[in-house]
């Protein structure tokens, strides 16, 4: 089952598990947009209410806050505009998404979010960037076993681009979902490859605490079993969308850690609501297979 990443930005200002009596003050529910359009795919919005810091979070109380009758606008700057259709989807919890049918997502383009409910409008703006495809993959191994799995992008020029790569496990028989620390700022640097690790994360740690691994409850944190097969996604986004994804997920992080600071503030790029309406370049699903990877040397 996928989950839509509104359930984390509920959930990521919940850390505490003692239960305790307080007096709640009033609390102005805000609309929480949690969308995204990459390239040559439709865009995807899902729509909540947010609640109150001590509200009890189960199943029913996340699908009671979702908005299933909200008129969602997307138009782009190639002068498109289509009203988005509300479809049940049981792949996705909440089940229930607006989707373009017509409009999909191309490189270059900007894309303009209009969210009107309970007399509100809500309003976002994103862009597809430039597509960079993985160039290599390899594997660093730890042991006779398990490894990290690294790709290789190749920027041109002194650009900086960014990524958001999501990985899945065929041992772990997951669905795409974002690796941990996800986002990643590369820097060009005169057309020659850039190496980057990815950490394994299992799919419900993103969104449920004390969740279990299947596969690998037993093994090294952020590694892989090198019989393992992963299917892997990077893609780009632009400079604001990279500032919000990675202020949610290095939140996140931190309430993993009970030794971490947490100073980190959720950014939002949704003007009178919160949340994030993402635009992503992608250039496709690239399937890995562990064991035929070339390996690494010690990464500096």
């Amino acid at each position: 089952m996928r989950f839509a990443l509104s359930i984390l930005l509920l959930l990521v200002f919940v850390s505490c598990t003692k239960e305790v009596d307080l007096d709640q003050p009033f609390y102005e529910r805000q609309i929480v947009v949690d969308g995204y359009i990459e390239t040559d795919r439709p865009a995807h919005v899902f729509l909540t209410l947010s609640t109150p810091y001590l509200t009890h979070y189960d199943s029913a109380s996340i699908r009671s806050s979702f908005l299933n009758y909200a008129k969602i606008t997307l138009s782009s700057s190639k002068g498109e505009d289509e009203v988005l259709t509300i479809f049940r989807e049981k792949a996705f919890f909440p089940p229930f998404v607006y989707k373009s049918v017509e409009m999909k997502g191309e490189e270059g383009v900007q894309y303009d979010l209009k969210v009107e409910v309970f007399g509100r409008t809500i309003t976002a703006v994103t862009t597809i960037p430039e597509v960079l495809p993985i160039e290599e993959t390899r594997v660093k191994a730890t042991s006779d076993t398990t490894g990290f799995l690294e790709f290789a992008v190749k920027p041109s020029g002194q650009k900086i681009h960014y990524y958001f790569s999501r990985i899945a496990s065929r041992l772990e028989d997951d669905d795409l979902h974002p690796s941990y620390e996800p986002m990643e700022l590369i820097k060009g640097e005169g057309g020659n490859l850039i190496w980057n690790r990815l950490l394994r994360s299992t799919e419900t740690s993103l969104y449920l605490e004390d969740s279990v691994s299947d596969f690998y409850s037993d093994y090294p944190r952020f590694e892989y079993d090198l019989r393992d097969t992963v299917k892997l996604m990077v893609g780009t986004v632009d400079s604001v969308s990279y500032k919000v994804l990675n202020s949610l997920f290095t939140d996140r992080a931190n309430q993993e850690n009970p030794f971490a600071f947490n100073g980190n503030s959720i950014q939002s790029n949704i003007k009178d609501g919160i949340g994030r309406w993402t635009g992503i370049g992608i250039s496709g699903v690239k399937e890995v297979v562990l064991k035929e990877q070339p390996s690494a040397g010690d990464m500096e």
